[in-house]
């Protein structure tokens, strides 16, 4: 049993606190330590996933407070490599890490099986270790700088540095304690460029989130459907769940850059059969290493919160519920539809939606919605039922016209003839069809046959005008029954009264980019706003990133000549490099003067996270807005 056991520091590794208790114990021999530390002399000495932490916590002095949960959870890498396993795996790696198997350990992880290699030294923060060095007399290894994928700092915002401590030394029990000696920044400083660096802290944050947090346990399948719902609605998948690969795997790249991904060992072959980026996405039972899930959820603008706790769902036709559009029931267009079923069409290209009223009137329509209006048409009727054929009943016997009956009900006069011949229903218009019909100047009839094309003549021409930018192919697909009744009896016509041919698209074509410009707008103003006047670590305002905070990142890249004012805007308030060093530097003297820190050159620079190399840049502003 130990007499004594360190007091673990902020974000120390175990492998850290053991080392500094051999230093202080005066043992000479590692196996004397390990005999302390566990009653063994086989425990062999591991950095990131240690086993035999309950004969560590039995070992300790009597009046010791910690448990094996604690040094677990706060001061091993176990919540960051099991923050995306299963519920019983990760209990079972707890279990293996309280007790003696730790041979199974990393299989467990899937460790092993990832292309991610554990790293080979013990990484350390330069600006960290002055400072520990100054309060304690002593450095340490801290836990997230010996996660593979973190290359700098989260704290300090500079690059990490190799010690000559290796991870699995030549002795396997022998605890190598940081010092001075083997903490030496080189002569070679490493030098990233600004876009690479800014997305190394971002990941180098995200990990240390995922480290301190204890985000709730999830099956694998939860991520893949968080994963597709959020890309369904960047348009990277259809409803179905198709991916588009080549477009999804392009604009990943894209976003970080190749240098980064081979930085962070993620590399993505798009001329291979399988790369990690569709596996992730594919393969049900398949564990994926936690950097790449924080690749992802980042390029798709996904919080760890959200990530975890909040389920993503992907509504092309928003929240119901939705109206129904059985012109014959007291409810029509009142919002009572809570029924709605999403499927993709191959055809159209687009999700289509089957609304299903409980009057047992269902329509389907194709999405997304692009406004307001689009919760007020449909595509097809697929069932009427009863409370329209009620209604059919009644207005025939009120013996109306076939034009008025069709227009009460909200269809056209076939579909009428159609259900009162299948109700074998007697109707007024078929008793007086000679009587109805009129002659022409020449004495040609002009029949029901007539009276019928007027009604779809108006009707192709009300969408028409609806749809002005579409071509004749755009609104056949909007209403194809009303095209085929056209082209079948009045062809001539439906040439005739035609717009040119356009160049197919679809989805363009029925927004109303000035609405949209505006409604966009009035999101990204908000955004903006936020993102400037937050207490927190400021971001840089870019349009990617406020594209991903708002979910809409692909439209501002690829369609932003289409907003002009937001384009406007956003060129207006979108920051270089040097705006948003600036920025920091504020930022880092209203948290120094919050702190009642002094405020000093160093002590800016080093707050803000801006590099020595742009000291020369900022100094002259520095000492204008400060008084130093």
């Amino acid at each position: 049993m130990m007499t004594f056991f360190p007091v673990p520091y902020e974000d120390e590794i175990l492998y850290s606190v053991l080392a500094r208790y051999h230093v202080r114990s005066g043992n000479t021999s590692y196996k004397a330590t390990m005999k302390d530390l566990f009653g063994s002399t086989s425990v062999t000495a591991v950095m990131d996933l240690p086993s035999n932490i309950q004969n560590l916590v039995n070992n300790m002095p009597l009046n010791s407070r910690y448990t094996e949960e604690y040094l677990i959870k706060s001061h091993t890498l176990f919540p960051f490599y099991s923050a995306f396993l299963p519920p019983e795996r990760a209990k079972r790696i707890f279990e293996s890490m309280k007790g003696d198997n730790g041979g199974s350990i990393y299989s467990r992880t899937g460790i092993m099986a990832s292309s991610i290699t554990l790293n080979q030294h013990f990484k350390f923060c330069p600006v960290c270790a002055k400072e520990e060095k100054l309060q304690y007399g002593e450095l340490y290894w801290h836990r997230v700088h010996q996660i593979p994928g973190v290359l700098v700092c989260p704290k300090h915002y500079v690059p990490l540095y190799n010690s000559q401590v290796p991870v699995r030394g030549y002795n396997k029990h022998e605890y190598k304690a940081a010092g001075e000696e083997d903490c030496v920044q080189p002569d070679i400083v490493i030098n990233y460029s600004d876009d690479v660096f800014e997305k190394l802290i971002i990941l180098a944050e995200d990990a240390q989130v995922l480290l301190n947090s204890d985000f709730e346990k999830r099956n694998i399948e939860w991520y893949k459907e968080q994963y597709l719902a959020k890309m369904m609605e960047m348009g990277f998948a259809t409803a179905n769940g198709k991916v588009h690969q080549k477009e999804f795997i392009k604009e990943f790249i894209h976003y970080y850059g190749e240098e980064f991904l081979d930085m962070v060992q993620s590399r993505i072959d798009v001329d291979a059969d399988s790369n990690w980026l569709m596996d992730m996405l594919r393969k049900k039972n398949k564990t994926n290493h936690p950097i790449r899930h924080l690749l992802l959820s980042r390029f798709l603008g996904i919080s760890l919160s959200d990530l975890f706790h909040k389920k993503m769902e992907y509504k092309p036709f928003g929240d119901g519920p939705w109206p129904c559009l059985n012109a014959a029931a007291d409810h029509y267009l009142k919002p009572v539809v809570s029924d709605l079923k999403v499927s993709y069409s191959t055809d159209l290209k687009c999700p289509v939606g089957t609304f299903s009223c409980t009057c047992g009137f269902v329509y389907t329509r194709s999405g997304p919605d692009e406004s307001e209006d689009a919760r007020y048409r449909f595509g097809r009727i697929k069932r009427f039922r009863q409370v329209w054929e009620e209604r059919l009943k009644k207005l025939v016997n009120q013996k109306l016209s076939l034009r008025e009956t069709a227009r009460l009900l909200g269809v056209d006069p076939n579909t009428v003839k159609k259900y009162a011949k299948k109700l074998g229903l007697t109707t007024y218009w078929e008793k007086r069809s000679e009587a109805d019909s009129v002659y022409d100047n020449d004495g040609n009839i002009y029949s029901s046959m007539n009276l019928d094309k007027d009604y779809y003549r108006e009707k192709w021409n009300k969408l028409r005008k609806q749809y002005p930018e579409m071509g004749k192919t755009q609104l056949r697909q909007i209403d194809k029954a009303l095209f085929a009744w056209l082209y079948r009896n009045d062809r001539e016509w439906l040439n005739q009264n035609s717009p040119d041919r356009k160049a197919t698209n679809a989805v363009n074509s029925r927004v109303n980019w000035n609405q949209r410009d505006n409604k966009i707008l009035s999101q990204v103003k908000g955004i903006v706003d936020k993102m400037m006047n937050s207490d927190g670590k400021p971001e840089r305002i870019t349009i990617s990133l406020i594209g991903s905070k708002l979910s809409i990142r692909g439209l501002l890249e690829k369609h932003l000549d289409k907003l002009p004012k937001t384009k406007a805007y956003l060129d207006s308030v979108k920051e270089t490099n040097h705006d948003f060093r600036v920025r920091r530097i504020r930022w880092a003297v209203k948290e120094l003067e919050k702190e009642g820190e002094e405020l000093q050159m160093w002590k800016i620079m080093r707050k803000a996270g801006v590099r020595e190399k742009y000291v020369f840049e900022l100094e002259d502003y520095i000492n204008r807005t400060v008084q130093l």
